[in-house]
């Protein structure tokens, strides 16, 4: 009878393995479309067996622990992964918004020369109006007694002037917004960080003397790790003896360490004497990849080149166009001195219809100063080392060149940016097939365990039928 009651006892403990696999089978297909979940198993373990006068009896099985399928290496694979595609994403919104900004655009279904006006740009870009104000001072040249042929000049120089000076705002407010963009990025990332070492807590605490036992735990906390390495390139490692708790860096600095945001630092964006800079708790940080290394190379390297030769055009033109037109006794445009502050450019204030001249001499008729300077438009300029000029090549040439040089780059990260999602589809599928669930692999698992406890159940049947023999009938006979 001792040997019934035991079955029972054993029989007991397998129903619950088995009703635990079943659990965890199902948690698995719950979770089959979640990327960020590493599937589960439950360890079964033998009890071992004893040895009684009629033979060897099992003690049974019991559920030892719960494991996670899920790779070290095969993680960080995708956090680099996430790094690269995070910081091509924001180099390429940046990029996009400079080309708006610039009003013009280099048209990729045509070849590297073909530029198009911006969807919705007014007049065109910059290359139209310089353009349409060369021209007018053609047209100035061959009737320089006509007041509507002035009145038109005047106006096409306040239309360029404004272009130049609201190109160099529009990608003035990129900057801006990029900055505004990190900050928020910043305050995203100071909050994984903070989730990250509450989660190590956890961690610790639930996996005091059971080991690797927060699976769900560790699901978040690599979750919240792939999020982190969007902005920058952070790296983990194990910590011995800390119940599972991680270190978090970037480069050589440690960003969260166990239960603490290392140091209780924070990551800040702040101005330099010379530029903008990255720092933990006061350190300097220097991620090598990620969105906010991206958004600060792109902000400080293209968009700012773009703006450099976009004043490089402005002063070139001023230059020109004053040198020329000197011999009148007045200047076209305001010197730099006196331009406003924000403005590349401006027309001379003194500059009217009545006041403009078309030669120096008492001759109304004459238009050497109107064709010197119509003759401008198609001047090779040659700047430093070889020449004194800001520019190289003619004015909308250099506007034109400013504008194929941002497009080219555009579309060079269009390509980076397809292949590297590629890459990054690639690594995660790999991991997939480790860590993912299968939904074959998992309904084999629930008809298994099904089985097992319903194979279970029969024999407990059975025990307890036997029980009743020995308990309720034997005396009976």
């Amino acid at each position: 009878m001792s040997g019934l009651i035991s079955n029972l006892a054993t029989s007991s403990k397998a129903l619950s393995v088995h009703a635990k696999g079943l659990e965890i089978a199902g948690k698995n297909l719950a979770n089959i479309n979640n990327r960020n979940y590493a599937k589960q198993r439950v360890e079964i373990g033998d009890r071992g067996s004893i040895n009684t006068q009629i033979a060897t009896e099992s003690m049974g099985v019991e559920a030892m622990e719960l494991r996670q399928n899920r790779d070290a290496l095969l993680d960080k694979s995708v956090m680099r992964e996430y790094t690269a595609s995070s910081g091509l994403e924001a180099a390429k919104k940046i990029l996009e918004s400079a080309e708006s900004a610039l009003g013009q655009f280099l048209d990729r279904t045509k070849d590297s020369t073909s530029i198009q006006n911006a969807s919705g740009s007014n007049g065109g870009g910059i290359s139209d109006s310089l353009s349409d104000f060369f021209n007018a001072w053609e047209s100035y040249s061959v009737k320089p007694n006509d007041v509507a042929v002035k009145q038109l000049l005047i106006e096409k120089a306040k239309i360029l002037v404004a272009k130049i000076n609201k190109t160099d705002e529009l990608l003035g407010d990129v900057q801006s917004n990029v900055d505004a963009q990190i900050e928020s990025d910043l305050i995203d990332a100071n909050g994984i960080l903070k989730t990250l070492a509450e989660i190590n807590g956890y961690i610790a605490k639930a996996e005091n003397g059971r080991p690797n036992s927060a699976v769900d735990l560790r699901d978040q906390r690599q979750a919240k790790l792939e999020e982190l390495s969007k902005y920058m390139d952070v790296s983990f490692e194990n910590m011995a003896d800390s119940n599972g708790q991680i270190r978090v860096k970037c480069g050589d600095v440690i960003l969260v360490e166990g239960k603490d945001v290392s140091g209780d630092g924070v990551l800040a964006y702040v101005n330099t004497s010379t530029d903008k800079k990255f720092t933990f708790g006061g350190t300097d940080l220097t991620p090598s990849k990620g969105a906010l290394i991206s958004q600060l190379e792109t902000r400080n390297g293209t968009v700012q080149e773009t703006r450099d030769r976009i004043a490089a055009i402005a002063t070139q033109l001023r230059n020109s166009l004053n040198d020329a037109y000197l011999p009148t006794g007045n200047n076209f445009f305001q010197s730099l001195a006196s331009t406003a502050t924000g403005k590349l450019i401006e027309i001379d204030p003194t500059l009217t219809v009545s006041a403009l001249k078309s030669t120096s001499t008492s001759n109304a008729g004459s238009n050497e100063i109107a064709l010197a300077i119509a003759s401008l438009a198609n001047k090779q300029f040659v700047s430093p080392p070889s020449g004194a000029d800001s520019i190289d090549g003619t004015f909308g040439g250099a506007f034109n060149t400013t504008v194929s040089s941002l497009g080219q780059q555009l579309s060079t990260n269009y390509i980076q940016l397809e292949d590297q999602k590629l890459s990054e589809e690639m690594t995660r599928s790999n991991r997939d097939s480790f860590s993912g669930v299968s939904q074959d692999e998992e309904m084999t698992d629930m008809m298994k365990f099904q089985r097992s406890f319903q194979a279970t159940s029969r024999f407990i049947t059975v025990v307890d039928n036997l029980l009743d023999q020995v308990v309720n009938r034997l005396g009976s006979f």
